[in-house]
């Protein structure tokens, strides 16, 4: 590198003077969160760990932003004491959108930025376990199921798929199994998944 101390020195018969400089080359921060893929993935109830790799001379401060925003304690959200890593303990939707690590020193300011997307494992919520019909009845049979994105539902009888047809209706999202005209081979275990 070009930093250190250059010496200019003139000399003739009656002597040398010299004037001495000490050169400090600064380069402006370079910023990288994690492994620069956008956007990151958290579930909901975990914990995230966001990375900021800074690089510059002299040593970049670091501030982290959301949504344009400086960080706070009140946004659930811990700062490493160094500035480079972001600990959010326990995900939830709030914790959704773009999170900006911004580093400047004497040379310059720079920022990389990440999306942060939050996913719901799925959840199902109970309903009737036990369900008596008459012979040719009808009868519905719901899967209140929920997360982020929308799960994908399947319906079983004992361990056999079930598809829409024979006498079945199932709902475009999954949600709902209408049985016609029920016989005694339809008795049985049903369970969505």
């Amino acid at each position: 590198t070009d930093t250190g101390l250059y010496t200019c020195t003139a000399t003739n018969a009656a002597g040398s003077a010299s004037l001495s400089y000490s050169l400090h080359v600064q380069a402006p921060p370079q910023l990288l969160i994690g492994d620069g893929e956008s956007p990151l993935t958290a579930v909901a109830n975990d914990s995230l760990r966001i990375h900021c790799h800074a690089m510059g001379i002299p040593t970049p401060q670091i501030q982290w932003l959301k949504d344009g925003h400086p960080l706070g304690e009140q946004d659930g959200a811990v700062v490493s004491e160094d500035g480079r890593t972001l600990l959010i303990a326990r995900v939830g939707l709030g914790h959704e959108g773009l999170y900006i690590c911004q580093g400047s020193n004497w040379a310059g300011v720079a920022q990389a930025e990440v999306q942060v997307l939050v996913q719901v494992p799925p959840n199902i919520e109970p309903s009737v376990v036990e369900l008596d019909i008459l012979e040719n009845g009808t009868v519905s049979l719901q899967c209140l199921a929920s997360g982020l994105p929308a799960p994908d539902i399947t319906w079983y009888k004992g361990r056999e798929q079930l598809l829409a047809g024979q006498g079945r209706t199932l709902s475009r999202d999954g949600k709902h199994l209408e049985i016609h005209r029920a016989q005694l081979s339809d008795a049985g275990s049903y369970r969505c998944v």
